[in-house]
């Protein structure tokens, strides 16, 4: 049961990298067909959309990957190399 759920939860980080990946880019690509279509802008405002929409994918993934694949890991900060703590003044 189990290896199920580890499959299971596999499979869901996967469908929501994807969609994490794709949804910028659709969403800009639409927001230029519109400024396109209904607005008159002209055909150049795609390049600017797909780039705007590779750029927040990329961000998008940036966060996914820190917060399932480096889930284990702990961040140290100076204060922890230190040995300090809030509750130490001196």
């Amino acid at each position: 049961m189990n290896d199920l759920q580890k499959v299971l939860s596999d499979l869901t980080y996967v469908g929501q990298l994807g969609l994490n990946l794709i949804m910028p880019v659709l969403l800009c690509m639409g927001a230029a067909w519109v400024l396109n279509t209904r607005l008159g802008i002209g055909a150049w405002v795609y390049v600017p959309a797909m780039f705007l929409g590779l750029g927040a994918g990329a961000v998008s993934f940036r966060n996914f990957y820190k917060k399932v694949v480096m889930k284990g890991h702990r961040k140290s900060t100076q204060r922890q190399k230190r040995g300090e703590t809030w509750t130490k003044h001196l």
